[in-house]
């Protein structure tokens, strides 16, 4: 292999995961431990707007899990058909003006088409974790279990997490 083949292997080769292109939502709706966010509350990266107490997680757990939200409109989980449920606070609501449930769904739709999703309170816009020496045990499972996807579909090659950079020394 030439030296120039290899330089360009390296360039555009899968390299990491990486927020603003990430397909995988690897960090959504991450179930964190309960005094978790209190705890680390200095390195918290995005608005948090609600969370919901989901009890034990995993069955080896021997504490609670919230699940937080970064969006005014709270993820509770699925139905039955797998479709998201969602829940929203009477505060939220009048906050936003939303007055009928085509205004919340429009709310949502708006939320997908931008791509702006409930990721973990901790994440930072550079895809780093604040917490990551200290996160918590999901976390540090992520991909380590046979049952768990292990490697991101979608990971950012070199070139275009520096074309990002680039873009946005820019703005």
């Amino acid at each position: 292999m030439s030296r120039i083949s290899q330089i360009k292997s390296y360039i555009t080769a899968p390299s990491k995961c990486f927020i603003p292109k990430c397909k995988a939502r690897c960090c959504i709706n991450a179930p964190l431990p309960e005094g978790f966010l209190d705890k680390f509350q200095s390195r918290i990266q995005r608005t948090v707007y609600s969370g919901i107490n989901i009890g034990q997680n995993d069955p080896k757990d021997s504490f609670n899990s919230i699940v937080y939200s970064t969006r005014p409109i709270q993820f509770i989980g699925y139905d039955e058909n797998g479709k998201s449920l969602y829940g929203i606070s009477k505060e939220m609501l009048e906050k936003l003006q939303l007055k009928s449930m085509e205004d919340v769904q429009r709310l949502l739709q708006e939320y997908d088409e931008k791509e702006i999703y409930n990721y973990c309170p901790f994440i930072t816009d550079y895809a780093k974790c604040s917490v990551y020496e200290h996160r918590p045990p999901i976390c540090r499972d992520f991909g380590s279990s046979p049952l768990k996807v292990d490697r991101c579909p979608d990971k950012s090659s070199r070139l275009d997490i520096l074309k990002f950079y680039l873009k946005n020394l820019f703005k």
